[in-house]
């Protein structure tokens, strides 16, 4: 008789954290802090303490201060970027959260960034009323982690979580590989906790690891998924330029000088820090009517004084890219060309006000229930409008999910896995690397970027051109059961492009559905806003073979900010 010892190493643990970025250790820390005698366990497909986005984008962090009015950024939101389709209640409770969560990375030993005598620097942003931003060092998440292991969390570091494992509807742990050595493991738990990002289809190499691995997962579990339309972020890079310039939406000039956002844009008044649709779409425009090249024109300037003041490791980083500016950086009086590549963001698992999914026993955090939470709206998330939300929602949504799973371990009974579940699953996530010759995760990654990358599927949508992209998609689908990995690194490879195919079908799925335009979702087709018939959010499920969409309808008469009429 086999027993599941046969198929993996298995591993047991009361909560299972799938992902050791920033809000995979704050859901350790929390769970820790509610109840030390919780088994806690981080498993990490690259390194727990720099997994993730967090040390990657500069060590910004957004919040409402004390003293800032929660009303008028709500209003702010709601009406010029989530454009009502965010949950308000849930969206009041993340900003009367994110101060305590800016003091709470103190505690946790992190270094913020503060004047000679001790005061939190802060400095109000341009991009949002009332917001304002503080600076963490990019080492943020070590500390972290340290203080995690103190009290008593074990990580695994290196295994690719590939399948969730169920129990009629409720889920009891994962299944995944060793990606140096290819050893099988499986992981018991009670309750699990998916804390490993986004979708970007590794188009921007900062967010090379966040292929969508969790998402898709959940969603092969039966998992529910929510505004996966909003999954196509894009934002202005500067070639050649060690920082991208992408916060300089206000400074793109065409070939003959004109400011672009002036000149589509009239009085648009704060747009948030990445390209606005209207402004992204006219970029192409410009460059197909012979005004390109685009340009980023900043006026000169300075960072604010003491910005990173005592953060050591985030200053030598400047200085490092200082110095290669000077080296390999633009000579004087050239003008600085942008690109505007898409960074994704798929984010879009559905859960509810304590980051619970549609399955007993998982919850979402982070990057993979951003967009699904409905915290943003209808915008591409993180970071909508708010460069530094990121991270913010991470630890936020961690302390969510920790308190709710902490309590559910309390009551739940042991987990019992299926074996033939689990064999089933070892023999899927392993036919790429027994496979002698095959179709290459490298070139299928590069199929799939063709398709989700360029402006005229992803962000200019029609239905002929969105119903072209699933074609090209599902070309690729009938591939993947040839792909072939040499060696474990190239198996996950596998497994990522498998991921991020199923993300960008949702997205298009979705995009295909919504019949209308509204905030970073724009239909060609349907350019006008409907308010009438899609106050609504897509929800998306797996059914068998295919992809069940239905709708719900937003509770807008008991939210506080309405549409005008």
């Amino acid at each position: 008789m086999a027993k599941i010892e046969d198929i993996g190493e298995i591993v047991s643990t009361e909560v299972l954290i799938i992902g050791g970025g920033v809000g995979g250790l704050a859901t350790a820390l929390k769970i820790k802090e509610a109840n030390p005698k919780i088994d806690v366990l981080i498993v990490e497909k690259q390194t727990t303490g720099w997994a993730g986005k967090a040390a990657k984008i500069g060590g910004i962090l957004s919040f409402l201060g004390p003293n800032n009015s929660a009303d008028k950024f709500l209003d702010f939101q709601v009406n010029t970027s989530g454009f009502y389709l965010n949950d308000q209640e849930l969206l009041l409770k993340y900003l009367q959260s994110s101060y305590r969560a800016i003091e709470q990375f103190g505690e946790w030993g992190a270094k913020l960034a503060r004047t000679p005598d001790g005061k939190l620097v802060t400095i109000p942003t341009f991009w949002a009323p009332e917001y304002s931003t503080a600076y963490i060092d990019i080492d943020l998440m070590l500390p972290m982690r340290n203080k995690a292991r103190k009290l008593g969390t074990t990580v695994l570091n290196k295994i690719h979580i590939v399948d969730l494992l169920k129990n009629e509807n409720r889920v009891v742990g994962a299944i995944g590989f060793d990606i140096v050595t290819g050893k099988s493991f499986i992981f018991k738990a009670k309750a699990t906790v998916l804390a490993n990002g986004s979708c970007g289809y590794k188009v921007r190499r900062f967010w090379s690891a966040g292929t969508g691995d969790g998402i898709a997962a959940a969603f092969r579990a039966g998992a529910e998924m929510r505004n996966a339309e909003f999954g196509n972020l894009y934002a202005h890079t500067v070639f050649q330029e060690t920082d991208c310039g992408m916060v300089g939406t206000s400074f793109l000039v065409n070939s003959l000088g004109e400011n672009l956002l002036e000149k589509y844009m009239p009085g648009s008044g704060p747009t948030g820090v990445f390209l606005p649709v209207k402004l992204a779409i006219s970029l192409e425009k410009e460059v197909n009517e012979g005004r390109g090249p685009i340009y980023f024109q900043p006026p000169p300037s300075a960072p604010p004084f003491g910005v990173h003041s005592g953060l050591p490791k985030i200053s030598k980083w400047n200085e490092r890219m200082e110095a290669t500016e000077r080296k390999h950086g633009f000579a004087p009086g050239v003008k600085h060309e942008i690109g505007v590549p898409l960074h994704g963001e798929t984010s879009c698992i559905n859960v509810d006000h304590d980051m619970k999914t549609s399955l007993e026993g998982l919850w979402a955090i982070g990057d993979t229930s951003y967009a699904g939470s409905a915290v943003a709206g209808a915008v591409a998330s993180p970071p909508g409008v708010t460069p530094g939300s990121g991270i913010m929602f991470a630890v936020i949504s961690a302390e969510w999910a920790a308190l709710s799973a902490a309590r559910y371990v309390a009551e739940a009974a042991p987990a019992d896995i299926s074996i033939a579940e689990a064999k089933s699953c070892k023999k899927n996530i392993f036919s790429s690397l027994e496979r002698k010759k095959g179709f290459s995760p490298t070139e299928a990654i590069a199929v799939l970027q063709d398709v989700m990358a360029p402006i005229k599927y992803n962000l200019r949508r029609s239905k002929e051109r969105l119903e072209e992209a699933l074609t090209r998609l599902e070309n690729l689908k009938e591939k993947m059961p040839v792909l072939q990995a040499k060696d474990p690194h190239y198996l996950s490879k596998c497994h990522e492009v498998k991921s991020m195919a199923i993300c960008a079908e949702l997205t298009f799925r979705a995009a295909l559905m919504r019949t209308e335009s509204r905030g970073f979702h724009f239909r060609e087709d349907y350019p006008e806003r409907d308010d009438k018939n899609w106050l609504k959010w897509i929800i998306l499920k797996q059914d068998g073979h295919e992809i069940r969409l239905s709708t719900q309808p937003i509770p807008i008469s008991k939210y506080k900010i309405k549409p005008a009429g």
